[in-house]
């Protein structure tokens, strides 16, 4: 996810070069990891940097909020960026970044990485809740035993916060009437 681009630096305002994103594991920090990554990254010349258009589908990994079986959801990002160069391409002359740019910075080597602003955006793109499937039963909160695979022998938990209702229930029953 690495690109050398002091030649699309070179060129004229507009001028736009497409690379292939193809990586089959990518660990951008400790628990995300993506696999199989196809895409593309099309590089678009600015008068200060370099537009960068990233298309990326793949695989993420990550654990089911519930029963915390292991799964696999399918990730698709989608960004736009403009990355600023930090030095002349032509002289290596150092350049000054604005005061407060929140831009990506490419390197006195020219390299474009896209490792930050793909960790960012992946993210960003992750699921808050993350299920298995969409009735899944979770864990008993008394002996731990995926419900999924069957019911556990713990008794039924009974919740205090609940009898008011009960008995009001129980007083309000339309059989008595």
């Amino acid at each position: 996810m690495r690109y050398h681009v002091s030649h699309e630096l070179k060129q004229a305002v507009g001028a736009r070069t497409l690379f292939a994103l193809r990586e089959e594991h990518v660990c951008l920090q400790e628990g995300l990891v993506l696999d199989r990554l196809d895409g593309t990254v099309e590089v678009i010349r600015t008068n200060k940097g370099l537009l960068v258009r990233v298309q990326v589908a793949g695989r993420g990994h990550g654990q089911c909020a519930r029963c915390l079986t292991d799964l696999d959801y399918p990730v698709r990002l989608q960004f736009e960026e403009e990355f600023l160069p930090v030095a002349d391409v032509f002289t290596g002359a150092p350049l000054r970044i604005p005061e407060g740019a929140d831009n990506f910075l490419i390197g006195a080597d020219f390299v474009l990485d896209l490792h930050e602003p793909l960790r960012q955006y992946a993210l960003m793109a992750e699921p808050i809740n993350p299920l298995c499937r969409p009735d899944c039963r979770g864990l008993c909160p008394q002996c731990g035993s995926d419900l999924n695979a069957g019911a556990c022998r713990c008794a039924p938990l009974f919740d205090s916060r609940w009898e008011a209702l009960r008995a009001l229930a129980a007083r309000l029953d339309p059989e008595e009437e």
